[in-house]
């Protein structure tokens, strides 16, 4: 029944209902570069008051030397294929979804140094399937401490209360309830610049813990999710040469370490795992204009199960921003990453991913953004196993936000995804109506 699984590519995550709306913070894959920095647009050479008067960012709520900025979202949607079934075989089960999205944001107003704190809520109800209800929410802070000279320490930590909707790469398809879990994410780091060379050092530590035992051993394919619960660490170091002003060579070098909570799952193999990626990269910054990072290197994964085997692949990655004309914001990206998979016949998955986002402010509050990718997830099965799952991703989405004042927001939005699969009957396709309708300060 492994074709009754689902895969996907880290960024195809947003294919779920639940998590294209979810504003809950989601650990970032071991390995992966960062976005650039993004720096002030174009210049803005029009009177303040004229800025002033096309502004409609929330000001945020004065506590002391912070600003508080709540908001809430109340989301209508429609989703024609909730279980991310094949028509063939199951038939498709659609419904409409009521999403409820409060958060709060606590953010520092100072001159020097940083410290924020985060409260989030996604709270899902389906008309047609209460089986699909879900209450996500997480809380966290961040902050930084500026040393002097563009060096820094930084540090994060928040909790996460998720679940994984059909269409996400460890859920069954059919009508099971979702896969609960908690999420314990840590990082620390330091970046130290000198004249023109800099290093960056930073880890990080993110424990997940599953709250249900999902529908693993019963379909004979999967593991149980309590067979899943684990620890993750990523060690990292970055050292980076401005050989000219805004240009930036650099290479890095990361390890990590997946410790299992159960050292054997219920068929006998042992999925803990570490291994390490190093790349070389460039950087280049042309005054928010455009910058962009890319990088290209090779990844290793080591199996303490040796009928896992060994992950060796090249690896690369792209993000950027490019502003052509004020009003538009091109932001490509393009990565490769190892995935943990839960099916018995897999250690884990390569993702391979990349795609555009496009947005375009058509008036000062009136924004177009339209977003595409195109994914790959290609699964590391053990020697013996005859077909290697292989799904290929297609997610397009387009949406529009006006803002009656900077408090008050209505906008539409929809997404088309589809699945092709060298499975049987693991094809899909879905469309996602939406429309959101908030309130912020």
């Amino acid at each position: 029944m492994k074709n009754m699984l689902k895969g996907r590519s880290a960024f195809t995550v947003a294919l779920g209902l639940g998590l294209l709306a979810a504003p809950a913070a989601f650990a970032q894959v071991p390995g992966v570069n960062g976005q650039p920095v993004q720096r002030q647009e174009r210049a803005d050479t029009r009177p303040p008051n004229a800025v002033a008067a096309e502004n409609y960012d929330p000001k945020g709520l004065p506590v002391g030397s912070f600003r508080l900025f709540p908001e809430l979202e109340l989301d209508e949607a429609y989703n024609d294929n909730i279980y991310a079934t094949t028509s063939g075989t199951t038939g498709r089960t659609g419904s409409f979804v009521q999403l409820i999205k409060p958060s709060l944001n606590l953010r520092s107003d100072w001159n020097q140094h940083m410290l924020n704190f985060f409260a989030r809520g996604n709270f899902g109800l389906y008309a047609a399937a209460p089986l699909n209800n879900f209450s996500d929410y997480a809380v966290g802070t961040d902050g930084r401490y500026d040393v002097g000279g563009g060096s820094n320490a930084y540090a994060g930590a928040s909790f996460n209360h998720n679940h994984e909707d059909p269409g996400t790469p460890n859920a069954a398809i059919g009508a099971f309830a979702p896969n609960l879990y908690d999420q314990i994410a840590g990082n620390v780091g330091y970046l130290q610049r000198f004249n023109r060379l800099n290093v960056r050092a930073d880890g990080r530590v993110d424990n997940y813990n599953y709250l249900n035992p999902g529908s693993g051993p019963s379909t004979g394919s999967a593991i149980s999710n309590f067979q899943r619960n684990r620890t993750e660490f990523r060690e990292a170091l970055r050292v980076g040469y401005e050989f000219i002003p805004d240009y930036q060579v650099w290479v890095r070098g990361s390890l990590n370490q997946r410790n299992y909570q159960s050292p054997v799952d219920g068929n006998g193999f042992y999925r803990s795992s570490s291994g390490f990626d190093v790349v070389a990269g460039v950087s280049v910054d042309l005054g928010g204009i455009t910058s962009l990072e890319a990088f290209a290197g090779y990844l290793q994964q080591n199996y303490v199960d040796s009928r896992f085997g060994t992950i060796a692949a090249p690896t690369f990655g792209f993000t950027g921003y490019w502003n052509p004309i004020r009003e538009v914001m091109v932001k490509p990206f393009l990565r490769r990453t190892v995935e943990e998979a839960n099916l018995n016949t897999s250690s884990s998955y390569t993702s391979t991913a990349g795609g555009v986002d496009v947005d375009y402010k058509m008036r000062p509050n009136i924004t177009l953004s339209a977003h595409g990718d195109y994914s790959v997830a290609s699964y590391n099965s053990i020697v013996s196993t005859a077909v290697t799952e292989y799904d290929q991703y297609l997610t397009l989405r387009a949406s529009a936000m006006y803002l009656f004042t900077e408090n008050f927001y209505v906008g539409p939005s929809y997404q088309y995804v589809n699945k092709v699969s060298n499975l049987v009957n693991a094809n899909y396709d879905q469309n996602l109506f939406m429309l959101k309708l908030g309130a912020r300060f």
